[in-house]
């Protein structure tokens, strides 16, 4: 269930969005205005953050409880006549509004009255919408009548807005509760929006809408709906992707026109200058009004300050309010602005601290100037990972006149990081070109055979040829030998050649900086893995984690993270993978490295299959899928085919795996094993499960033989599970002599247990995987034991194993495995003796069974007699036991009968 599901008191079939991340605020409010001693509560927040929708959840539980209910919706309008808004509380009482208004006498009198009237009425909530547009009249006998206890107020407050005075006495005396209602969480939108698209949507899409919504619901709903209207939102592989920057609708864009027009012509030319320069050093704007301005605008939160390298930068508080004010400024004012900004810059003593801010105001100014320039502001744009900067910086300087292989290498990193792989490889070929005319160094020619490599394995899975560009490289470049051994261990290692990838690394022996030590950390944890060798992969991924989170590392974070996931996931630390992998994905998406993102998908989806969570699997792969198409690289888009069609094989659903597999060529999946995996999977579910098990053995035996032992075993277990586990266990368990992978003694047990068809085998087994986090091998091992113990007369354990084993299963999200299904075998008891005994196992008398469902006590003592028979007990203590229902204890007299 997500942490935040649709309050229970809202209608979605009402067109309306479920409301989500709202539950601590609505169980807190109303928590508050039920205890006598509060008298009124108050949500704040932004506009559109959702004030006026909660009241409204909040008034409609609470009419449902019995109270009454009356709402006032304040305004200007309603404030120009002095108590208009209580006539809906006065009933059927006429009321002079004008004496009562200029009489306070009367005023108080006619508060006192209205407060006795109602003491007898039951309670009364009092809902007012935007509390400071009220009259002050009306406020003032408002509090009176919350101070007396004859109503309880609720009332909505925009941030930034003063409270009235008796509102604010109400504090004083302890009697009041602000509840200040955040923005949604990037999490809380993941809930969110499959609810309201009625499919999956990529992590990419949640965090751009996100990012582009602020987290303000009626913004997010405002940007879905023209996204979706424009077609920038699409399903693509079930999962939605977002393509560009998300815009608001023209609704959207009325609501904060309104807010605009509002603006001092001051702050009206600071809001264009942030809008033309995105952020503006505070030490730019000199000007008296300015700087004035600038600092009622913060306090209205249109303005944002945040502290970065020593000084202050501002820049617009909201994406929208940005987007707004971009298309409110003409275009040669933008451009006078842009370049009255450069020169401000340039004449500051903080010059060479603006580089990459001036060349980038310039390059929009349209005024790219000096190709030198832009080249050295990609460099730094470089440093701080905007690759979509470094792209546009680079380009402009390659269209400025001035073309040098640096520049083309960081223009090709950056193409990389953003999955063009394609464009990249163009500007590799250049690098190569000038390199060859003009060698400088043995390094940087070696960095481009790297990046090259880097882009062919991205591609399209292109390791052979990868692999050919590097031959004899490092003896023809010795002085960057460390590099290009580096690069051709991560080679082997696609090429399913862990051992020969180690010897590479084995191979450099000559000393390291600190951080050329990281990096090498980097590239053994992968072999390691492989080859089993979970230790020595845990301590280099700590050491290389350590390094990455120093100020100066040379090593990306979120591929320290990524290093760190995959040997916690086969450490038996699943849930310490996880939250490496997620960590790893929210970084590469929010700097567009779309390699990263893909690999972080496709970790987050092997961490969830392991743990038997199969329709997350399926999320996250949905996401590899639709991101490689759409994003790429598309290298990525066959292996989470692959992957999906194994999940959907182990689900049942063998058309959906077999179509998902057809769009995969048969020769790449002859040559990956990932891919062979898939097949075999939905070969068997298919109903050739001989062929599938030819495959797996043969594929495992070649993996063993390549020193890959960690996928090896994977394929040696699955081998067991599709019906041949001696074969099986006798190859995992050879697989252990150079292993100290927990996982892998763990599958060599489970086989051994299953070709032994040991019941306590078994157990033990699935004890070990459910401690694990293992679910769905944890249910097939006990499906598997409750079986064992069938054949061997054993029909109390088998039953109990056998309800373990299902209430393991319903939490694999589907699964539907080989299994599973013998294991169903060792159910003894019909659907009715299951109910029945079920019910009297939790202390159900059968007087009370038979009326319950409708049947006659004969009938209900006939079906128990059936169960204790095949159960093997002979009282109802014996049943919850039996049943697997460890958390009922049968009490009474009717304890020991039927």
């Amino acid at each position: 269930m997500s942490p935040n599901p649709p309050l229970a008191t809202e209608s979605w079939s009402d067109g309306r969005w479920p409301m989500i991340g709202r539950h601590g605020a609505f169980e807190q409010s109303v928590t508050a205005l039920t205890s006598a001693r509060t008298a009124v509560v108050v949500l704040s927040g932004s506009a559109g953050v959702g004030k006026t929708r909660l009241a409204s959840e909040i008034m409609q539980h609470l009419e449902t409880e019995g109270w009454q209910a009356s709402r006032i919706v304040a305004s200007a309008g309603l404030a120009a006549v002095p108590l208009a808004a209580l006539l809906p509380l006065a009933g059927s009482v006429r009321l002079d509004l004008g004496r009562l208004a200029t009489d306070s006498t009367e005023l108080m009198a006619f508060a006192e009255g209205l407060a006795a009237r109602r003491r007898d009425s039951g309670p009364l909530l009092v809902v007012v919408d935007d509390l400071p547009q009220l009259d002050s009249l009306s406020v003032a006998v408002l509090a009176q009548l919350a101070t007396s206890g004859s109503i309880t107020m609720l009332a909505t407050v925009r941030d930034g807005e003063p409270l009235p005075e008796p509102i604010v006495a109400l504090w004083t005396s302890d009697r009041a509760l602000r509840i200040a209602l955040d923005p949604l969480t990037v999490d809380d939108i993941d809930a969110l929006l499959p609810i309201v698209l009625g499919d999956t949507v990529s992590r990419h899409a949640v965090v751009a809408l996100h990012a582009a919504s602020g987290g303000n619901p009626l913004f997010l709903r405002e940007l879905v709906a023209h996204s979706l209207t424009a077609g920038t939102l699409a399903r693509q592989h079930g999962s939605w992707q977002l393509r560009g920057t998300p815009g608001g609708s023209a609704a959207l864009g009325e609501l904060i026109a309104s807010r605009l027009a509002e603006l001092a012509p001051a702050q009206r030319e600071v809001m264009e200058r942030l809008a033309a320069c995105q952020s503006i050093p505070i030490s730019h704007l000199t000007e008296a009004p300015l700087r004035a301005a600038l600092g009622e605008l913060e306090q209205q939160q249109l303005v944002q300050l945040r502290l970065e390298g020593g000084r202050y930068l501002a820049t617009i508080a909201h994406p929208q309010y940005a987007l707004a004010m971009v298309a409110r400024v003409a275009t040669l004012r933008r451009v006078d602005l842009l370049v009255d900004h450069v020169e401000r810059a340039e004449a500051s003593p903080e010059r060479e601290a603006d580089a990459v801010r001036i060349a980038t105001w310039r390059l929009d100014a349209g005024a790219p100037g000096d190709a030198a320039l832009l080249g050295d502001a990609a460099r730094l744009a470089l440093l701080t990972e905007d690759f979509e900067l470094v792209d546009r910086l680079a380009s402009a300087a390659q269209q400025s006149g001035t073309v040098d292989t640096e520049l083309l290498l960081i223009h090709a990193d950056a193409q990389i990081k953003l999955g063009r792989v394609d464009d990249a490889l163009a500007t590799l070929t250049r690098a190569r070109a000038l390199d060859t005319d003009d060698p400088v160094d043995q390094h940087r020619t070696a960095r481009i055979l790297t990046m090259t490599t880097t882009a062919l394995i991205t591609h399209s899975g292109r390791f052979d040829e990868a692999l050919a560009l590097l031959e004899g490289a490092p003896e023809r470049l010795p002085e960057a030998s460390r590099r290009l051994r580096q690069a051709r261990a991560r080679i082997l290692v696609g090429l399913e050649r862990p051992r020969e990838a180690l010897a590479e690394l084995e191979a450099i022996t000559d000393s390291a900086t600190p951080a050329e030590q990281a990096e090498l950390d980097v590239n053994r944890s992968v072999p390691f893995v492989a080859l089993g060798r979970i230790e020595q992969a845990l301590g280099t991924t700590e050491r290389a984690l350590a390094a990455a989170r120093l100020a100066d590392s040379s090593i990306p974070l979120r591929v320290a993270y990524l290093m760190r996931a995959v040997t916690l996931a086969q450490a038996c630390r699943l849930d310490e993978a996880r939250a490496f992998a997620a960590d790893a994905l929210a970084e590469a998406i929010v700097l567009d490295d779309e390699l990263r993102s893909r690999q972080a998908e496709f970790t987050l989806a092997a961490v969830y299959l392991a743990m038997g969570k199969l329709e997350t699997a399926a999320r996250w792969l949905k996401d590899v899928i639709s991101g490689a198409t759409s994003r790429g690289p598309v290298g990525y888009e066959p292996l989470g085919r692959g992957m999906l069609a194994r999940v959907r094989a182990q689900q049942g659903l063998i058309d959906e795996a077999r179509e998902l597999l057809a769009g995969i060529s048969p020769a790449l999946v002859e040559d990956d094993s990932l891919l062979l995996l898939g097949r075999a999977w939905v070969e068997a579910v298919g109903g050739d499960a001989p062929s599938a098990r030819a495959q797996l053995e043969a594929r495992t035996r070649q993996r063993m033989e390549s020193g890959d032992i960690d996928f090896a075993s994977i394929l040696g277990l699955d081998l067991a599970r599709l019906g041949d586990p001696h074969t099986a266990a006798t190859l995992l368990e050879s697989m252990q002599d150079d292993a100290d992978s927990p996982v892998l003694r763990l599958r060599a047990r489970t086989a051994r247990a299953m070709a032994n068809d040991a019941e306590l085998d078994l157990t033990t087994a699935a004890d070990d995987w459910e401690r694990h986090g293992y679910l769905l091998h944890a249910a097939e091992t006990l499906a598997l034991a409750a079986d064992a113990a069938r054949r061997a007369g054993r029909p109390r354990e088998a039953a109990s194993l056998g309800a373990r084993a299902r209430t393991l299963a319903e939490r694999t999200e589907g699964a539907s495995t080989l299994p599973l299904q013998f294991g169903s075998a060792s159910e003894p008891l019909t659907a009715r003796e299951r109910e029945i005994a079920t019910l009297a196992a939790r202390g159900t008398a059968s007087n009370e069974i038979a009326a319950l469902l409708f049947l006659s006590p004969r009938t209900v003592n006939n079906h128990l007699q059936s169960a204790y028979t095949k159960l093997g007990v002979r009282r109802r203590a014996e049943l919850a036991s039996a049943l697997g229902l460890s958390d009922y204890a049968v009490t009474g007299a009717d304890s020991s009968t039927m």
